[in-house]
């Protein structure tokens, strides 16, 4: 039977049946407070508070409620039982590629074991399957049931990330007494940047991270860059390690963000090279006027051994590892 096919109206239905916004969206927060209370930062308690606030209010709920039909951000199922929400999970657009991010997939511990996950995951691929091409999810490297639950449904996987992050009270790190040579990207050096790119962090393994395919675009400076960190609140810079037969060794990418308290950054190191260019980088990267003083955090891919060594170092902390996974529509 569809998704669309298990639409329900009553308050004492018990089943699958599409988000209501209107009806849902506190009992949606309640259950992620508890389903994710392991894993929620700040940014995740503040999100769920917003939930719970906009579900209190009234005509503005509705609003969102009726363009929840034309925006597709606001899609997803839950699962009922005796008119309780214990089961949810969200489908929303990945911006890229004609795929779907599958989120939130949670259900009440004494309700799990039932199948209930299985049923949500099926109606989100259903959907995906008539939307786009592809979905994709992340899940925790440790939280084994759900990704025999995951593989199970045909996803594979591409990638482990390791978050992580260095406290801003740790001081900037004395310059190394021998850097390589790191150099401010031009435009010339864009598509061997590129090239770079795609050997150390190419698509078919999660390209840059979670949401992040890597793409040409993205490794060429823009021109009025200031203008756009003015517009548009954030910009890249790219720095390099120029090789010696023309090609790029290892880059580093850092992103400016006006009124932010943590800097992030990306550290790209050639497989031939892993080592050598690592500590360098981060030193490098830790001493610049944006990142002095600042938290600073990247995502790392977490069989990168010399990576995470160089991190450790210089005072970063493993916060989760997460496995990205993807799901080709048939």
């Amino acid at each position: 039977m569809s998704a669309t096919g298990l639409l329900a109206t009553k308050r004492d239905f018990s089943g699958l049946r599409p988000v209501y916004l209107r009806r849902d969206l506190r009992e949606i927060a309640d259950l992620m407070e508890v389903c994710f209370a392991s894993t929620l930062d700040g940014a995740g308690r503040s999100a769920i508070q917003e939930m719970r606030t906009l579900s209190r209010s009234g005509p503005l709920l509705w609003l969102v409620a009726r363009l929840s039909r034309l925006l597709p951000f606001m899609q997803g199922f839950v699962w009922v039982e005796g008119g309780r929400v214990v089961g949810n999970v969200t489908v929303t657009p990945a911006n890229y590629g004609d795929g779907w991010v599958i989120a939130n997939v949670a259900v009440y511990p004494e309700y799990r074991r039932r199948g209930i996950a299985h049923q949500l995951m099926h109606a989100a691929r259903e959907q995906i399957a008539q939307q786009g091409t592809f979905a994709t999810l992340q899940v925790d490297a440790d939280n084994i049931p759900a990704r025999h639950l995951y593989e199970n449904l045909g996803f594979q996987t591409q990638r482990l990330f390791t978050r992580w992050r260095r406290a801003g009270y740790h001081r900037p790190p004395t310059a190394l007494p021998s850097l390589p040579l790191i150099q401010r990207m031009t435009r010339r050096d864009a598509d061997r940047l590129y090239a770079l790119a795609e050997r150390v962090r190419p698509n078919l393994h999660g390209g840059m991270g979670w949401l992040r395919p890597t793409r040409p675009g993205d490794f060429r400076p823009l021109r009025l860059g200031t203008l756009r960190l003015l517009f548009s609140g954030q910009q890249s810079d790219f720095w390099i390690v120029p090789g010696r037969s023309g090609q790029i060794d290892a880059a580093l990418r850092v992103e400016n963000r006006i009124g932010g308290l943590t800097m992030a950054f990306d550290l790209l190191v050639g497989p031939e090279h892993a080592g050598e260019f690592e500590a360098p980088l981060i030193n490098f990267a830790l001493r610049l006027p944006v990142v002095r003083y600042h938290p600073s955090v990247t995502d790392h891919p977490a069989d990168d051994e010399a990576g995470s060594a160089a991190l450790r170092e210089y005072h970063f902390n493993p916060e989760r590892t997460l496995v990205h996974m993807i799901w080709p529509v048939p």
